[in-house]
């Protein structure tokens, strides 16, 4: 278990090196990657993510890359109607400017179930083109070609409280403590352990944090745990996280256990949402480089 850790650690890390720019340019990636609003368009939020992190049709079917972003706009405009905008951007030379093209703005209804009222959702955009670019204030201008809106916009920068050290500890320590492998509903409790962790990384966008407090609060509530504890979740953590982190590849299947604990529905939701799949990785991270032994 111990070997798969480290191979793990090293393909997460392989991935991280992927998602990054070139060291002159770390800075700026970290200015554009996160979540963006305006006070004034109400419920209006953009959410720009690393390429490499996304999969191939959120990409809209084009090759990740360094410089790539994709961008997705959500804007309900009441209980079952959405507008959602989606682009990919590839950030200039300057590290302050993405431009896009082919962009899809999409108008959704809701049925009573949630579900997408496919007779009233309508594409009504398929070739949006424009821009964003870092102001020197730190916020971001945006042109677009459909979306007049858009050049009234001043988007800002939201960071997301971390959770406190008892959120951490409740929801994801004494999750892995609890576990029973080898014991009679050992795999349907570590399905629903799984589950549980991305609807932790749900609540909380680890990608778009305040680190530091994220960093020490996580460190406290590892340190918070009596030896027994410690030693029941460092036997548990490896095989949860193995299965944590293999579904974050597109390629992957659940498989009928998911079902069989009861979770299939929620953890395909969960899975196919990426900005949720860059918040467990960067969690999962955290705790893997907290543990990796010198």
């Amino acid at each position: 278990m111990k070997k798969l850790i480290s191979i793990l650690m090293a393909c997460m890390m392989a991935l991280v090196m992927a998602a990054s720019l070139p060291m002159d340019a770390r800075a700026e990636e970290q200015s554009v990657v996160g979540i963006w609003t305006d006070t004034n368009f109400d419920k209006m939020e953009l959410k720009i993510l690393p390429s490499e992190t996304t999969w191939f049709d959120e990409r809209m079917g084009e090759d990740a890359g360094a410089q790539k972003y994709v961008i997705v706009m959500l804007w309900p405009s009441s209980e079952n109607e959405e507008s959602v905008y989606t682009m990919v951007a590839e950030l200039d030379e300057t590290g302050k400017m993405l431009a896009y093209e082919g962009g899809m703005f999409t108008e959704y209804v809701y049925d009573e179930n949630c579900g997408v009222n496919e007779e009233e959702t309508c594409l009504v955009e398929d070739n949006g083109t424009g821009f964003f670019s870092l102001t020197e204030e730190g916020n971001l201008y945006w042109h677009d070609s459909y979306l007049k809106e858009a050049d009234n916009m001043t988007l800002r920068k939201e960071v997301a409280p971390a959770p406190s050290v008892e959120e951490i500890l409740a929801s994801y320590y004494q999750l892995v403590i609890g576990l029973q492998p080898g014991t009679a509903g050992a795999s349907l409790k570590l399905k629903e352990a799984v589950r549980d962790v991305y609807v932790f990384c749900n609540v909380n966008p680890f990608w778009c944090m305040d680190n530091k407090t994220f960093s020490d609060n996580l460190r406290a509530a590892q340190e918070q745990l009596t030896a027994e504890e410690k030693a029941a979740f460092d036997k548990n953590r490896g095989e949860l996280t193995l299965e944590v982190t293999r579904l974050l590849n597109e390629n992957e299947e659940l498989g009928s256990d998911y079902a069989d604990a009861g979770v299939e529905e929620q953890m395909e939701e969960l899975r196919n949402s990426p900005d949720i799949r860059l918040s467990v990785e960067t969690f999962i991270f955290a705790v893997e480089t907290l543990n990796e032994k010198p």
